[in-house]
């Protein structure tokens, strides 16, 4: 039994191989995490830029029914045009 020990306790046969896999798997997610940094940062960027666009829309509105009739029999109608999206990247 004491002789299986100190064989067991002596043994670096996996040691080399195991070492270079946990190096590899630390490059690996380091990568990831700078990777998805990144990816992040490009998609808060775009979805501040449609939030922007958005924004600086000036929506037309129209309303119907709003409950008086004009002299022709008609009801009455209102209507706002709103302004055309204009892309400021050109």
């Amino acid at each position: 039994m004491l002789a299986m020990l100190k064989e067991l306790l002596n043994d670096e046969a996996g040691f080399v191989v195991t070492s270079e896999l946990i190096l590899i798997a630390t490059i690996v997610c380091l990568g990831m995490v700078v990777g998805l940094s990144e990816v992040s940062h490009a998609v808060s960027g775009e979805l501040v830029d449609v939030a922007n666009a958005y924004s600086r829309l000036n929506h037309g509105r129209r309303y119907h029914h709003l409950g008086w009739d004009d002299r022709s029999g008609n009801d009455a109608m209102i209507e706002l045009n709103g302004t055309p999206a204009v892309d400021e990247d050109r």
